[in-house]
């Protein structure tokens, strides 16, 4: 990987913890009945999912390219394949994987959004993509 690969990656990972930080500081503030009554927060926390999930997803094809091991088919099966390829634990690949689905729910309305799933989905994703960060971090060694 080269120093620029690195430099961008790091600075993606910069982007992606401010979206951790902002979805924090909504949800310390956020009963799961003032989420369900105010579209403002809704669109807030869907977005802010949204954001996290498509710039890691960028940063793991960034990493395949880099691995020369191209792009991946979808979302949910790049982060196994960096599992696969010891970037990260593929107990926590397998783990974090499944939140693309929730960012498919948001942006292509699949099915209808339940506000109960997204609501209850706020910390598995604060938890899951602060630990992605650590883990990238390290691997790229900044």
């Amino acid at each position: 990987m080269t120093l620029i690969e690195k430099e961008i990656i790091f600075e993606k990972l910069i982007i992606l913890k401010g979206y951790c930080d902002e979805l924090q500081t909504i949800s310390e503030q956020l009963s799961e009945e003032n989420y369900r009554k105010n579209i403002i927060y809704k669109r807030a926390v869907e977005r802010i999912i949204q954001l996290i999930v498509e710039v890691a997803t960028d940063i793991n094809n960034m990493l395949l390219k880099a691995m020369k091991k191209g792009p991946t088919v979808g979302y949910f099966s790049s982060f196994i394949e960096l599992g696969e390829a010891k970037v990260l634990p593929i107990e926590f690949a397998t783990k974090i994987a499944p939140s693309t689905g929730l960012h498919n729910i948001i942006v292509h309305e699949y099915q209808k959004i339940d506000d109960h799933i997204v609501y209850r989905s706020i910390q598995d994703v604060l938890t899951y993509y602060k630990e992605y960060v650590r883990y990238i971090y390290q691997y790229i060694g900044m």
